[in-house]
């Protein structure tokens, strides 16, 4: 059991995190076949493995999400992001998600921190 703790605290932080304050939009694997419009996260931070955001409602555990995250100054060169410095440029990445953990910020009760691992990307 230690090892598995280990080897999964371990695969958790494979990716540098980057504290980026901006938005972000997801929405369910479900919203789709529904029609229903994506929502509006605040992202709290990123790495090549998932990102942390505040949602304004609870998401379970599994789901499966589409997220849309905009780069001001980074564009995208076929399989590489690159910084360009410009604010104009902005790069647009669309990735599959699955939702590892949320639970209620402590700070505003009426939001929740949504911890998401990228499962794929959209092209």
């Amino acid at each position: 059991m230690t090892n598995e703790i280990t080897m999964l605290q371990d695969e958790r932080r494979r990716h540098s995190r980057f504290d980026k304050r901006s938005f972000l939009l997801y929405r369910g694997f479900e919203d789709i076949a529904k029609d229903k419009h994506a929502q509006r996260g605040k992202l709290c931070d990123f790495s090549g493995g998932g990102v942390r955001f505040l949602a304004n409602q609870e998401l379970s555990k599994g789901n499966q999400l589409i997220l849309e995250l905009d780069f001001a100054g980074w564009q995208e060169d076929g399989e590489e992001w690159i910084q360009t410095g410009n604010p104009a440029d902005l790069g647009k990445l669309k990735a599959i998600g699955e939702v590892m953990w949320c639970s209620q910020d402590t700070t505003q009760p009426t939001k929740y921190e949504v911890g998401v691992r990228f499962t794929g990307r959209i092209r």
